[in-house]
This record gives C-alpha cells, sequence and structure tokens, in this order.
C-alpha cells in the first residue's frame, strides 16, 4: 500500500502489518525506518481490493527449466519455484518480508 512517511519524508509502498482489530485501523509498516505507522486514506482513495487466491501449486505444474535450487544469500521473487535439497521439496515463493535488522525472507 502506498503511503506518506514523515520520518522518510517519502511515498512509499508499505506492507500491512496488521489490519481490522478493534480499533479497525490498518497499520503499516515502512519499508527505509521499519518505522510502524496507521494506513491513512486520501480524498477520494477506494479501499484496497483483495488479493485473489493463489492457483495451486502442484509438482505436475513446474517447468523444471525455471527451479531454483535454494540458497539462503539468493534473493528470489514472488512466484519463482525453488527446490530445497535438505528437505528434497519444492516450493513457490507467495510473499517477500524485510525483518528487523534489515534482514530478509520469503514465505513459500
Amino acid at each position: 500500500m502506498k503511503q506518506y512517511c514523515s520520518v522518510c519524508k517519502d511515498h512509499l509502498d508499505m506492507a500491512v502489518v496488521e489490519e481490522g482489530g478493534e480499533d479497525e485501523v490498518t497499520w503499516l509498516k515502512c519499508p527505509r525506518c521499519k518505522g510502524i505507522l496507521p494506513h491513512m486514506k486520501l480524498d477520494g482513495e477506494e479501499e484496497p481490493v483483495p488479493v485473489p487466491a493463489v492457483a495451486a501449486f502442484t509438482l505436475e505444474s513446474i517447468d523444471a527449466s525455471t527451479v531454483h535450487e535454494y540458497e539462503p544469500s539468493r534473493f528470489y521473487a514472488v512466484g519463482d519455484v525453488i527446490y530445497h535439497r535438505s528437505w528434497n521439496d519444492y516450493g513457490r515463493v507467495v510473499e517477500k518480508l524485510i525483518l528487523p535488522g534489515d534482514r530478509h525472507a520469503i514465505r513459500v
């Protein structure tokens, strides 16, 4: 979600940290300063459209020429298919995360 960060003085794409709750506020995390702030709707802005469900992932749907062997130091994109040798398993990257301390993680 695009949001203005008053610390970074810039409009940035921010990850949703928490939605709804008792106060019905959507909380966002700034990718630069790692600050947490509430989403502020701009005049005329509509509510975000929910992301459609990810298509079913099966071994038959894997294109062998596009599979990457998992390496912790490598950068992956959402949609990449990886093979984890230790687990002898395949998976598709569905989310990229930046954790505190500027650590990067993927959800497969």
